[in-house]
């Protein structure tokens, strides 16, 4: 069971705290990694996007609390979350790592050194906010019609497996290669990530969940990152 969580209105001053170093990082990073933001962007000032995503996403995490138990930051819990979160991170950036040997994936697909130390954290919030915290809000008022007769535990979990398919979907929609096996990887691989994540979410709060990404992220964009260039190309 959940400890008892803090006060919504302060986890709500936690979520602010997170928004503005993202945005802050993103102000930082801007005038030397356009380019990067423009892949995940397009057209849409990174500035801009990063504020629509904070201002979207404070008030799906207040109805995930409100309606559905979701709690964005719990205290001691939240640092019981983040330990079982590098543990998972820690088993799916080494699965990545071995499927880059064999299905090597893009040479340019890491942002470089010094400006990947703020540019995924920044782009972990966002896939956070866009991919999980938005459509599970959705998903739950939609499917809160059988709310009686399947329980509300039930309901979430259908949410969580519904969810999870978001982002390894967009990204298998956006592809550029023909649909080969490593491709299907992928997207069980990514579709994984998510669903341990909205776990995590459930059992503990959303800064454990976004700690799984920033986790992943260090493995694979990161360490590996800069190892994958010097190894396989």
């Amino acid at each position: 069971m959940k400890e008892k969580a803090w006060e919504f209105r302060k986890q709500l001053a936690a979520y602010l705290i997170i928004c503005l170093a993202a945005i802050g990082v993103t102000a930082v990073l801007v005038p030397s990694s356009s380019a990067y933001f423009r892949l995940y962007f397009g057209g849409l000032h990174p500035l801009l996007a990063l504020i629509l995503v904070s201002i979207a996403g404070g008030p799906a995490l207040w109805l995930l609390h409100s309606k559905w138990g979701f709690e964005i930051i719990l205290g001691k819990g939240t640092l019981r979350g983040i330990v079982v979160s590098g543990g998972f991170a820690t088993v799916m950036g080494i699965l990545i790592i071995i499927a880059d040997l064999f299905i090597r994936y893009p040479e340019d697909i890491n942002v470089p050194i010094p400006a990947a130390l703020g540019f995924y954290p920044v782009i972990g919030f966002v896939v956070e906010i866009v991919f999980h915290v938005l459509p599970m809000t959705i998903i739950l008022f939609v499917l809160n019609t059988f709310r009686d007769k399947l329980g509300i535990e039930r309901v979430i979990w259908l949410a969580i497996i519904i969810t999870a398919a978001f982002e390894p979907t967009f990204q298998f929609l956006f592809r550029e290669e023909p649909l080969d096996w490593g491709e299907l990887y992928t997207w069980v691989h990514i579709y994984a990530i998510g669903f341990l994540q909205l776990w995590v979410f459930r059992r503990f709060d959303f800064a454990a969940m976004y700690s799984f990404r920033l986790f992943y992220y260090a493995y694979w964009h990161i360490v590996w990152g800069m190892l994958r260039l010097e190894l396989l190309f």
